[in-house]
């Protein structure tokens, strides 16, 4: 098994350890690697940091439960399709009934039976890496950089085609996703940012990559402002954003503060950000692990490099080619046209769900398992096929796809 499983990890969240110590001794003979915390808050961390192949959660957790834990894990960009367990000695089959119609994997009843406990997790991660490995890599939607298409870009091109689904934006290891329906930006989440807040942030993102996925989802509406008034705000940051950044060294330079920081009489806002130096430091770390908003961080860094009180070893990025029209010229003349791309992208971007049966899936089952599949919408092995598939495009093509959505 340890072979087999290559050290995978197991958090176990559960608050009184002792109840579970067997459990984690077994799964360590077994060839896990296995983490224990006793309350979600403290399981909400470590999914992210430990990132565990599979999560068992007892039901009754303190400072966060586990169905908030659930929840909390299933917004996240990072661990949104975690194979989770819940554990627990539910009393009435209504209370068991009602916990496994909640989107986890599994579900044991206390005391539990080690040696069945250990089959099933290693058909669930046998069922994970399968569907993994055999998903196809047809899915609707397109990546591309945001170098080349901001969040307003891609926002006003699928209002422009009234589009549902999940826009994602990853920049220097922090992921948000932005959810649409018809068009109209219903919700956004970053980190611990609330909705509005954390769409602002990813406005100013000029770096990084984002994946379009065209496809329905169950998301509640936490913005209700209008798609022009968010779009207008955030070109308004963007602008700002802009002017800042170009009287300040590449964001990517390394900083250090200097000796003139000793005695400085600094605002509180700059001491705070000033405590955040050391050598290794990029100017745009200092914003994202500030406290302050995103723009004033930047304002207040600004502030502190004017003032001399910054050493900054300057990085200089690679240039980048803004004149989209005569790089498509330039890529015609030399035999390529950005059509031929588009069309094929198109016939799978624009038609209409496949109707058909999907084939069955043949698995391993357990007594204990509800009586309906909770997979049944096949969540995990759709989010597989969807991340596997990557179409990367470029500015000057993705204004062809908006061109194409206005006829």
């Amino acid at each position: 098994m340890v072979g087999y499983m290559d050290r995978k990890k197991i958090l176990i969240a559960e608050k009184e350890l002792n109840d579970v110590r067997d459990l984690r001794k077994a799964l360590i003979t077994a060839g896990y690697e296995v983490r224990m915390v006793d309350n979600g808050a403290d399981a909400v961390a470590q999914a992210e940091s430990f990132k565990p192949d599979l999560v068992v959660t007892e039901v009754s957790l303190p400072k966060i439960d586990a169905p908030h834990l659930l929840q909390e894990l299933r917004s996240r960009p990072a661990t949104q399709f975690l194979p989770i367990i819940m554990m627990g000695s539910l009393k009435t089959m209504e209370e068991r009934v009602n916990t496994m119609k909640l989107p986890i994997d599994d579900y044991w009843q206390k005391p539990l039976d080690i040696e069945e406990v250990l089959a099933r997790i290693d058909s669930l991660i046998r069922e994970v890496e399968t569907a993994a490995a055999s998903s196809n890599r047809n899915v609707r939607g397109f990546n591309g950089t945001l170098a080349e298409m901001n969040l307003v870009d891609l926002l006003q091109t699928l209002e422009v085609g009234k589009k549902t689904g999940i826009l994602k934006l990853s920049k220097d290891g922090n992921e948000g996703a932005v959810f649409i329906s018809e068009g109209q930006v219903i919700d956004a989440t970053l980190g611990g940012l609330e909705a509005r807040q954390a769409l602002l942030r990813m406005f100013t993102w000029t770096e990084g990559d984002f994946q379009v996925e065209m496809r329905n989802h169950d998301r509640p509406r936490m913005l209700t402002v209008s798609n022009r008034d968010l779009i207008s705000e955030g070109m308004t940051r963007q602008y700002r954003w802009n002017q800042l950044a170009n009287q300040l060294p590449p964001l990517q330079s390394a900083a250090n503060g200097n000796h003139k920081l000793v005695g400085a009489n600094l605002t509180e806002e700059e001491k705070d950000l000033a405590g955040l130096l050391n050598s290794s430091t990029r100017l745009i770390d200092l914003v994202e692990e500030s406290q302050l908003d995103d723009l004033r961080a930047l304002a207040v860094l600004k502030k502190l490099y004017d003032g001399g009180y910054l050493d900054v070893s300057r990085h200089e990025p690679e240039p980048m080619n803004g004149n989209y029209l005569e790089y498509l010229k330039k890529r015609h003349t030399n035999g390529y046209a950005a059509s031929d791309k588009i069309t094929g992208i198109f016939s799978n971007l624009l038609k209409p769900p496949d109707q058909g049966k999907k084939p069955p899936h043949d698995r391993r089952r357990f007594d204990r398992r509800a009586p309906d599949d909770r997979r049944q919408h096949e969540r995990r092995r759709d989010a597989r096929e969807r991340m596997k598939s990557k179409v990367y495009l470029n500015k000057s093509e993705l204004l062809m796809i908006r061109e194409k959505l206005l006829h």
